[in-house]
């Protein structure tokens, strides 16, 4: 699984993303870049304003959840094992990934309300099968179903299992835990979530995204502060290993351009989602102009990754020995050099509760994409993601990522390619929504 996942983004896909996002960002006029102060403004609204629909979800809170759902295990562990494996050039691939991949979202987001079903008990409402299946149904009659099947795949099975089991290896270093016990605690806390379904899922999310991710800010920004010097140097360094080849020195091979880039790419679009088609499920979910829920959802990628990943990559570069340690160890390793046992603590609580909000939102991806393949068993689907999340800790990690990594791969080739025809062919009217909002 590990050469076949290396094969795939080593360096193609990665070259393909990146280039694919700045044909839609040129395309767009950059305007998944531009935020309206309109726009921003929806952000604090977290009021239902009375809607029964139990499918309706506010801005404030879609957005809330929806960074919740991106800001997990791939924000710390995954950061850390890009910088370790690709050298400190890969933040640069990173921070594009999520340039580009904000347009992606964005474009996402809009074609999912403008062209999605009135209806919001279709089991196409909010979902990227939509848009795929009003342009493509006919010549491409597989697409839609094939997409629905790896996110359904992803979230029941690589996604879930990757952060459950980084929850378990961060409780046994932290408090020596047992497996099981993680992951007993794991199945009960899981399922007390999602068995409530939407509204219960948007609540915890929401209400715990915005606090951890200051906690995690805040104590990265304290640490950079104390070495202001030491920053200049790693923002230095990333920008120059980017281009040219990192040698570690001692003899030991260094790390190339190209390993930087898909190392970069590839842990960027593990942490954002950006074009794998999951934007529209929690910023689609309203039937306001569908320029608010684009906006909103471009600027997702970029709190995550320009924020939450730059904070991490940089506290790594600065206090962390990236050369021997790799994944959340290197990045608890760096907060505890700079802040003592306080950064460990953070790191950790960061991690679970990350890991724990990304875990129950891809389970509402997942069941939307179980719904519209067919399935009506929705409490059994729960309660059989719940059981999957109990295996976590007990998976080897090497394969799980590895496997995330194939999935991946092939999400972006069935959700960028039909999406990219399809913006050509909405763009003159998506482009007239969008600034009509600006």
């Amino acid at each position: 699984m590990d050469t076949i996942a290396a094969w795939i983004w080593n360096p193609m896909l990665s070259l393909i993303y990146i280039e694919t996002g700045l044909l839609f960002l040129i395309a767009t006029q950059g305007l998944s870049l531009r935020f309206p102060r309109n726009v921003l403004r929806k952000i604090w609204n977290v009021e239902e304003k009375g809607n029964a629909n139990p499918r309706h979800i506010s801005h404030g809170r879609a957005f809330s959840a929806a960074l919740a759902a991106s800001v997990g295990v791939g924000n710390l562990a995954g950061v850390g094992t890009a910088i370790h494996l690709g050298g400190p050039g890969a933040m640069f691939w990173l921070w594009v990934s999520a340039i580009v991949g904000g347009s992606f979202q964005m474009c996402s987001a809009y074609l999912a309300i403008r062209h999605g079903p009135g209806k919001t008990d279709s089991p196409l409402y909010a979902t990227p099968m939509s848009y795929i299946v009003k342009f493509t149904g006919q010549s491409w009659p597989m697409t839609a179903p094939i997409l629905a099947g790896l996110i359904l795949f992803h979230g029941m099975v690589s996604a879930n299992l990757i952060q459950a089991n980084s929850v378990s290896r961060s409780l046994a270093n932290q408090m020596g835990t047992s497996d099981f016990l993680v992951a007993a605690l794991l199945f009960v806390t899981v399922a007390a979530a999602i068995i409530g379904g939407l509204k219960s899922i948007i609540t915890i999310s929401s209400f715990l995204a915005p606090w951890l991710v200051l906690l995690f800010v805040g104590s990265g920004l304290l640490v950079l502060f104390l070495n202001p010097r030491a920053t200049l140097e790693a923002f230095q360094l990333i920008v120059t290993s980017a281009f040219h080849p990192y040698a570690i020195g001692g003899g030991i091979a260094g790390h190339t351009v190209m390993q930087a880039m898909q190392f970069g790419v590839s842990r960027g679009v593990f942490s954002h989602f950006s074009g794998m088609g999951t934007a529209p499920f929690l910023q689609s979910s309203n039937d306001d102009h569908p320029a608010v829920s684009a906006y909103l959802a471009a600027l997702v990628p970029l709190v995550d990754s320009l924020m939450v990943c730059s904070i991490t990559g940089l506290v790594v570069l600065v206090t962390g020995d990236w050369h021997q340690y790799t994944g959340a160890y290197l990045t608890a390793t760096a907060f505890q050099t700079a802040l003592g046992d306080t950064g460990r603590i953070v790191v950790f609580i960061c991690l679970v509760i990350f890991a724990y909000t990304t875990i129950i939102s891809w389970a509402h991806f997942a069941e939307r994409c179980f719904q519209y393949l067919g399935g009506r068993r929705v409490i059994v689907f729960r309660w059989l993601f719940a059981g999957v999340t109990f295996c976590g800790p007990f998976m080897p990690v090497n394969f799980i990522w590895s496997l995330a990594d194939c999935v991946i791969g092939l999400m972006l080739l069935f959700h960028l390619l039909p999406m990219t025809y399809i913006v050509i062919k909405t763009l003159p009217e998506l482009l007239n929504d969008l600034k009509n909002n600006d």
